[in-house]
């Protein structure tokens, strides 16, 4: 190498070393930023990296159901007893039909989790998918322990009711109505198992709650609410409702059941009064006033009323006019039922009523229009003074027109009356002392409505009978002996 190449030489060899030296110290900046990234990315990556649960989704999404729940046995067996490890490991008993295993998973998460309403809400719809009835009634109860649901206090309400436990249903309902359950159906059950218990004050006030919100519907439970007001000591408040409900359905049937209720209730007051505020002359509900002044033996009262009822009374059924024909006769008025009768048609009652009517026209001296109804049954005339003369008791026998008339068409019950009737005119076998009534007809009483056997006729009838006209007696050999008068 020549003298001038070496000076270059060594030049160049300075200016390198001094170079690369620079040059090291930005490089090692770039090694360690290449490093972090390079680490950061290898931190992301690990996070990145699928979960169990992410895992067992992409296989649950493959259809590798086997695998998937081979993951999460092992780590159940493990001690996972994490929410989403029982709630899947239950999807998947249940999808394999394991129903025992899935049940389990299922209360072990409830047992876990005893406060949570929605584990208890999924246990509860698993329990009854599999219709084990009891174990469900329990889940509801203890839904409705932690909080109030109106559905769960109307599906056990239900199961309850139908499995007969009336105990358990009522202890059920009253912690629901505690906690706000207002339904009315329910409300008016409880008050019938409260009523059943004899709680009846609470019953009519749960009652009364219902009537006074959303109204009453049914007749069963208006007339159970009636009922149980009259038997709490409160009459004038049923009678109050009741004419509330009348009127608001224009039912008269509704209206002569509650006063029907009344009167058993000896609460004849309040049953006219109802009767009045809920008709009008000439219906059939006005037409129960005077039956119950008949009852109570007001008859005059009760005449006057049941002759305004048939002026204003427009048109008027066979029903209704039966009802009418028995009061008036009771009331002692038979020109009214015969009115009545007449209007109507005489084919629309039975022979036992125009008997009656028959027998209450001749009483009151219309023999003709009695006879007349006779004859449209076909029945014998009466006689003139009653149902039997005295001057037919002859030898124990009753009266021909008694005899002739047709008990075997009358009903059981009436022809066992004329059969008493008959055994009471028969004359006594011994008598007791010439002029005195034998005792057997002096305690024995006339049946109701048959006014001709009345005591002071029968005693008169007897008397003649008894102390007739002196009969010629033969002369006593000793006759010379008695004292004449004057002599």
């Amino acid at each position: 190498m020549s003298s001038l190449a070496q000076p270059m030489m060594r030049r160049f060899a300075g200016r390198s070393a001094t170079g690369w030296l620079a040059a090291r110290k930005p490089m090692r900046a770039h090694a360690f930023i290449m490093g972090l990234l390079f680490s950061g990315a290898i931190a992301v990556g690990y996070i990145l990296l699928p979960g169990d649960s992410e895992r067992i989704a992409m296989l649950e999404r493959d259809g590798k159901t086997r695998e998937a729940r081979m993951i999460l046995e092992a780590s159940f067996a493990n001690g996972d007893r994490r929410q989403h490890t029982l709630f899947q490991l239950q999807g998947l008993y249940e999808t394999a039909g394991e129903l025992v295993q899935a049940r389990r998973m299922l209360e072990l998460l409830a047992q876990e989790r005893p406060r949570d309403p929605n584990v208890q809400r999924q246990l509860g719809l698993f329990l009854k998918q599999t219709h084990d009835e009891p174990a469900y009634i329990r889940s509801l109860l203890q839904q409705i322990g932690l909080r109030y649901q109106e559905t769960a206090c109307r599906e056990v309400i239900g199961l309850l009711r139908r499995s007969g436990d009336y105990e358990k249903e009522r202890a059920t309902l009253e912690t629901c109505r505690q906690k706000g359950y207002r339904r009315p159906d329910d409300m008016v059950r409880l008050a019938s198992l409260l009523a059943v218990d004899g709680d009846i004050k609470e019953a009519s006030v749960l009652l009364r709650a219902v009537d006074d919100l959303r109204r009453l519907k049914s007749e069963r439970e208006r007339l159970q609410l009636f009922d149980l007001l009259i038997e709490n000591g409160q009459p004038a408040e049923a009678e109050r409702r009741g004419a509330r409900w009348v009127k608001g359905t224009k039912d008269d049937s509704l209206a002569l059941t509650l006063i029907s209720v009344l009167v058993v209730a000896n609460r004849h007051d309040l049953a006219i009064e109802l009767a009045r505020d809920t008709s009008v002359p000439g219906d059939s509900v006005f037409l129960s006033i005077p039956e119950i002044m008949v009852e109570r033996s007001q008859a005059t009262a009760a005449q006057g009323l049941l002759r305004g009822w048939l002026d204003k009374a427009d048109t008027i059924e066979p029903p209704v006019a039966q009802r009418f024909i028995q009061a008036a006769l009771a009331a002692g008025a038979p020109d009214l039922a015969f009115a009545c009768a007449q209007r109507v048609g005489l084919s629309n009652f039975g022979a036992s009523a125009i008997t009656e009517m028959a027998r209450g026209l001749d009483e009151i001296g219309r023999k003709g229009d009695g006879d007349a109804l006779r004859a449209s049954i076909g029945a014998a005339p009466g006689p003139s003074n009653g149902l039997a003369t005295s001057g037919s008791r002859d030898k124990g026998r009753l009266n021909p027109v008694v005899q002739e008339f047709r008990i075997a068409s009358l009903d059981s019950w009436r022809a066992d009356l004329w059969k008493r009737v008959a055994e009471r005119n028969k004359p006594p076998q011994v008598a007791a002392q010439p002029g005195t009534l034998n005792p057997a007809v002096r305690t024995s009483r006339p049946l109701h409505g048959f006014k001709a056997l009345k005591d002071a006729k029968r005693f008169s009838n007897y008397r003649r009978r008894q102390n007739g006209p002196p009969k010629p007696q033969a002369p006593s050999p000793y006759s010379f002996f008695t004292v004449k008068p004057g002599g």
